[in-house]
């Protein structure tokens, strides 16, 4: 999820820290909240995507597909940890999920905020 809308004047979506230059927007890593994708608020956002959905479904099929639904939108995060030497989640991405090479490799947060869904899907499950 980026930082900053794509539409927003300060969208800059290149993190790079290291960056010692006279642009102002970018120079020392300023923009770190200003357009890079992070992870961890994903977690968040299929969560509720989860809660909400499944208030509205009361067949087995439509519960299914909300199940389904999330599971597709996983598919980024599962290859990434896959693709990963500490099979874990970044901190952060560039621009449509590229590369960042300033970003953590790994974080925690990144994680955890997507076992809070699978335990939330857990408990949908058994209802």
């Amino acid at each position: 999820m980026a930082t900053l809308d794509p539409s927003d004047l300060n969208y800059r979506p290149f993190y790079i820290n290291s960056e010692d230059s006279t642009d102002f927007s970018t120079s020392k890593g300023r923009n770190y909240h200003q357009g890079p994708e992070w992870i961890w608020p994903t977690g968040f956002f299929l969560r509720a995507l989860l809660k909400f959905d499944m208030m509205r479904k009361s067949t087995k099929a439509e519960r299914t597909e909300a199940f389904q639904q999330i599971t597709r939108r996983l598919e980024g995060c599962k290859i990434a940890i896959r693709e990963s030497p500490w099979a874990g989640l970044a901190e952060l991405t560039q621009k449509n999920g590229e590369f960042c090479p300033d970003s953590s490799p790994t974080q925690c947060w990144s994680a955890g905020c997507l076992m809070d869904l699978f335990y939330d899907a857990k408990e949908f499950a058994r209802e």
